[in-house]
């Protein structure tokens, strides 16, 4: 009888762990004299206890993870509103940021953006992965050697793509601000585009991620969009035109560069080839 019991005690130690199987052996020696089925029945109970402190745990790590999922998306958000007073320190919008030319555009616009999020979310995990890390290594380079901020970036991913997406619009680094001024600055231009774009579509068919619409005729107006984004960048004012084009190529050496002189003689040349550069991570 006592064998019995230490042999369900040495099972509960190499499960629980040490303490709980120690319990589980002194409980059964005490109850050695009584019948083999209550013998039993008290040595392996305290398992029982375990299986639910288990489940208890994984329930604490789910919770855990919600919150700092709605932390991460409240340090996202802060981050945004943050590029976006940068962008508009007046607090009246320019034409640059308008979002259409006719009356309906403007909401059709912020549709499609809530109908992108809801597409990102259905990416595979590897391309999620994928995402996470290319988001993740363009804030650690735009963090300036800040430990602070670094840290924050590897916990929370999603303030890291704010941080990338939010810079690089309040600096105007974007293609469709930085004007070309010659035809060779367009075609460097054109051709960087390109190779962007086979690079998020190497298979040469876009996935749901860059649809530009969800009914018939949205992805037309998507494209006079930018063509109107494009118009209007050009009738900004000489300071605004040169600022962003030296934003455009010191973000393009900083985060596109690492350390190559031909690539950064390039971007200082044609401003408008280093505002094409994009991270693979892009949503094209």
């Amino acid at each position: 009888m006592t064998d019995l019991a230490a042999f369900v005690g040495s099972a509960a130690s190499s499960f629980a762990g040490g303490a709980v199987g120690a319990k589980s052996e002194n409980v059964a020696v005490a109850v050695a004299p009584a019948k083999r089925s209550a013998a039993v029945s008290m040595s392996v109970y305290p398992q029982t206890g375990l299986v639910q402190s288990r489940f208890r745990a994984r329930a604490v790590v789910k919770t855990a993870a919600k919150r700092k999922d709605k932390v991460d998306e409240y340090f996202a958000a802060s981050v945004t509103r943050q590029y976006k007073q940068m962008a508009v320190p007046f607090g009246e919008y320019t034409t640059q940021c308008a979002e259409g030319a006719v009356r309906g555009q403007a909401e059709e616009r912020r549709n499609a953006a809530l109908s992108r999020q809801f597409r990102l979310k259905q990416r595979s995990p590897a391309a999620k992965a994928h995402a996470l890390f290319e988001n993740r290594k363009q804030a650690l380079i735009a963090a300036h050697n800040c430990s602070a901020e670094e840290k924050l970036f590897v916990s929370y991913p999603k303030l890291a793509a704010a941080y990338v997406l939010g810079k690089a619009e309040a600096m105007r680094t974007c293609s469709r601000y930085v004007v070309p001024d010659s035809v060779a600055e367009e075609y460097m231009a054109a051709a960087v585009d390109k190779q962007m774009k086979m690079r998020g579509a190497p298979g040469g068919v876009y996935t749901l991620a860059c649809a530009e619409g969800v009914a018939k005729g949205q992805a037309e107006q998507a494209r006079v969009a930018a063509l109107s984004t494009a118009f209007r960048a050009a009738q900004a004012g000489p300071s605004a035109t040169t600022a962003s084009r030296y934003d455009a190529a010191k973000y393009a050496r900083v985060q596109f560069g690492h350390g190559c002189e031909h690539e950064e003689q390039e971007f200082n040349t044609f401003p408008a080839c280093a505002a094409a550069m994009r991270s693979s991570a892009y949503g094209y």
